[in-house]
């Protein structure tokens, strides 16, 4: 005659078996290590940083282009500080150039204008007259940072603002290769 282990009714883990106990705890270890496991390719990190007139303060291009070429993920930080506020901005760029293996520039996606309240700190959209207006930028490692506004109804740029800004490029996603790759346009294989 099988002697079955005597189990405890709606008693917490008494109520399981050694061996019940054993797979519970190594499926929650498990699920425990994969949800903690630090993903290389999920982190974010600088590749390059240029002042205001494109000057070099971190990183490389060359690392840029690099990661660029590799697929990463690129994002950008600017921002500005005036003589009462600040604001710094983050954006992924819809399209990325490369321009003669030196410089890098990127569009960022159209996006309708906004009212800001600095004395409460609140966004909204109660000027309905912007959201026919999209503020659209171009700008590039040497810190060129060309904005316009445009007029989605009329279908004309009604202010346009070139500027330069210290920008940050972010990359994701080269989990740490530094690999030296060949232009898109190149016909050797990798």
């Amino acid at each position: 005659m099988n002697k079955q282990p005597q189990i405890k009714k709606y008693q917490g883990l008494e109520t399981y078996s050694e061996t019940s106990k054993i797979i519970i705890a190594m499926i929650s270890f498990f699920l425990v290590i994969s949800c903690t496991t630090n993903n290389q390719d999920s982190n974010w990190s600088i590749a390059f940083k240029n002042d205001k007139d494109g000057n070099v303060i971190h990183g490389s291009k060359n690392e840029l282009i690099n990661a660029i070429r590799n697929g990463a993920d690129i994002r950008i930080g600017w921002g500005s500080k005036g003589k009462k506020h600040q604001i710094e901005h983050l954006s992924d760029p819809i399209w990325i150039a490369i321009l003669d293996e030196k410089e890098i520039m990127i569009h960022l996606h159209p996006q309708v204008l906004s009212s800001i309240n600095w004395d409460k700190y609140t966004v909204n959209y109660a000027d309905s007259t912007l959201l026919r207006k999209e503020w659209r930028v171009v700008l590039t490692t040497k810190g060129e940072f060309d904005a316009v506004w445009y007029d989605r109804k009329e279908q004309l740029v009604s202010k346009r603002i070139p500027q330069n800004h210290i920008i940050t490029w972010f990359v994701r996603g080269v989990n740490g290769k530094k690999r030296n790759s060949l232009p898109f346009f190149n016909q050797r294989k990798f």
